[in-house]
């Protein structure tokens, strides 16, 4: 998405002398689209791949097909479509700035699968970290919960993010050959249609905070909430433990760990991603670039938080697979077959070279000794 300024470039002049426009510049040259290529493509092939792989081995794998990794699937398939638009959002910004030369509905589609992803990876994340928070408090409870509602809570939230996000933009945006002798807003020309401007800045004040700020504030609550349970169960268990075993606690402990990182992890990554990007809209729809200067921060400040968006969703995948170990496991077992590398063959051949060192180092004890 980008930034809506209808401020025009300051005209100059005094006097009775005729007003004229100062000359049209871009907010950005061939470095810094050099350099925006650069950071946004490599991350965005990365997100594509991890998150195709992680959804693959979650799927495949029974003992990893959980409720929670439903979720986290469902998330990748978001990440995915993400990852997809970056170029259409570099073209945009850069090669394409003042003409879309390529088909309108993709101009059309990127705003619309740009905001539909965005809102449904808040959700994703919202409800995620309720289910973990209610896991934890009331663990017997949760035991009613199946996969049926998992689905289910994820069709929702797809239908919530296809209705206010993907469905208006499809309307609201646009794509048109910029004259700047005529058109002196500096903005792409694949932008929101004038004619729904005030609509957007409706929507980005009052729908970012429901989409985005609420949410987030929940899911901060939630993740202090889960942290909170497991300390003080910890405390419980110490005080009147009697005959538990050290590795059943041990064990407990070691889940609890991998929860709390886990959702650690996704609640931190979706910070980083998000807080830039609601920031940065509410910003250009309530202030006004009067100077040159004013759209070049705009420009950068746009890149910034596109930047952070692409870095946070490419990583989610690679946090995934630091939390638990299972589904690590599994996607080096993956990543081992894509390579042709058989761990069974390589371990064996190791197991056989061991027995070839003892037995030498067996034979040569025994001479010693008969000597």
């Amino acid at each position: 998405m980008s930034e809506i300024n209808t401020t025009e470039i300051p005209e100059t002049g005094s006097g009775n002398e005729s007003a004229t426009l100062e000359p049209y510049r871009l907010p950005f040259d061939s470095t810094a689209t050099v350099a925006s290529a650069t950071v946004l493509l490599p991350p965005a092939s990365f997100g594509i791949c991890a998150n195709l792989l992680t959804a693959y081995v979650i799927l495949r794998t029974p003992k990893l097909r959980t409720i929670f990794n439903f979720f986290i699937v469902s998330l990748c398939i978001s990440d995915f479509i993400s990852a997809t638009l970056t170029p259409l959002f570099l073209y945009r910004r850069t090669w394409g700035f003042d003409h879309w030369t390529i088909s309108g509905f993709l101009c059309k589609f990127f705003w619309a699968g740009d905001t539909a992803t965005s809102i449904s990876t808040s959700f994703h994340i919202l409800c995620f970290s309720l289910l973990r928070l209610f896991s934890i408090m009331w663990p017997h409870h949760y035991k009613v919960i199946k996969l049926f509602h998992a689905k289910a809570c994820i069709f929702v939230i797809w239908i919530i993010a296809i209705g206010t996000g993907f469905v208006p933009f499809m309307i609201w945006t646009d794509a048109h050959k910029v004259d700047r002798s005529v058109d002196r807003m500096v903005r792409p020309s694949c932008s929101i249609s004038k004619y729904w401007i005030p609509q957007f800045r409706l929507f980005a004040r009052v729908g970012y905070p429901i989409l985005f700020y609420i949410p987030l504030g929940v899911i901060i609550m939630c993740s202090l909430g889960v942290t909170g349970v497991i300390i003080m169960r910890r405390n419980e268990r110490v005080k009147g433990k009697t005959n538990d075993k050290k590795c059943t606690e041990a064990q407990r402990q070691r889940k609890e760990n991998q929860a709390v990182l886990q959702l650690a992890l996704i609640v931190g990554s979706y910070m980083f991603g998000y807080i830039p990007l609601t920031a940065f809209h509410m910003y250009v729809t309530s202030t006004k670039a009067v100077t040159y200067e004013d759209h070049v921060f705009n420009w950068w400040f746009g890149m910034a938080e596109y930047m952070c968006l692409r870095l946070s969703e490419s990583l989610n995948p690679v946090f995934y697979n630091i939390a638990s170990s299972t589904m690590r496991n599994e996607t080096f077992s993956v990543l081992r077959k894509m390579c042709g590398i058989s761990p069974k063959a390589k371990y064996k051949d190791n197991s056989t070279k061991n027995l070839q060192v003892s037995a030498i180092t067996t034979s040569a004890g025994v001479k010693s000794s008969k000597t």
